[in-house]
């Protein structure tokens, strides 16, 4: 299954933001039990539900595609998804039914991620940061951050929207993209604005330009920005 709503090195932007259950997205009951609502969910809600047996990856990553393609047209944020999220999700869930090794049942096993569109992927993806100047650009490697997400088991769900290359030195308006536009109602500031709409329960996000300031702002959320070697104590 391939969806496309219509890669940069890792180095470029250091400051990586993980955007817990922000608050911009609404609409219908996302229950798919009696005591689970997916779409409010942390990760430690679904990962409770994958040891109960009350869920699995592939209907968590269904409802997230169902998430995006009702609330994309509004939103504008995600600017494509993995064509091999279900084949991941599944196999997630083959390895937890089959009781694999806890090392491959590790703290994002399964959890489905959105990453900002700077974020190197090595996979199906675009990486653009936004612009169609990069488009069909391949990689040669993963993203750092992105190596540590997959050994830690997470599936990557698809690109974040951003403001082109970051809003970095530019004229366009804030969290305009020119591979998804801008935003038509509520709008969580950008230029990690992708990874600020809420549509999945982890997003990774970058700081250049007050990328993440602006969208915590928005969205009432702490964020942290280290130095560009990391948090130090």
């Amino acid at each position: 299954m391939a969806t496309k709503f219509s890669p940069l090195s890792n180095s470029l932007f250091s400051l990586l933001l993980l955007v817990l259950q922000t608050t911009l997205s609404s609409g219908s009951s996302a229950v798919t039990s009696p005591t689970l609502s997916i779409r409010e969910a942390t990760v430690a809600d679904l990962q409770l539900a994958f040891k109960k047996n009350q869920l699995t990856s592939r209907q968590v990553v269904e409802f997230y595609l169902g998430e995006i393609s009702r609330l994309n047209p509004i939103l504008r944020g995600v600017i494509e998804v993995n064509p091999d999220e279900l084949h991941l999700a599944d196999k997630a869930d083959q390895e937890r039914k089959a009781k694999a090794p806890s090392s491959l049942l590790l703290g994002l096993h399964g959890i489905p991620i959105l990453v900002k569109d700077n974020i190197a992927t090595k996979d199906k993806m675009n990486t653009t940061s936004g612009s169609f100047a990069l488009l069909g650009l391949i990689v040669p490697r993963n993203a750092f951050v992105v190596t540590k997400l997959i050994n830690a088991g997470a599936i990557i769900l698809g690109k974040a929207s951003m403001s082109e290359w970051a809003h970095f030195r530019g004229d366009a308006p804030n969290g305009w993209c020119a591979r998804t536009g801008q935003g038509k109602d509520t709008y969580p500031c950008g230029s990690s604005s992708g990874s600020a709409a809420n549509m999945a329960a982890v997003s990774l996000g970058t700081e250049t330009d007050g990328s993440i300031l602006c969208p915590s702002c928005y969205n009432s959320v702490v964020r942290i920005k280290p130095t560009v070697v990391g948090l130090t104590s």
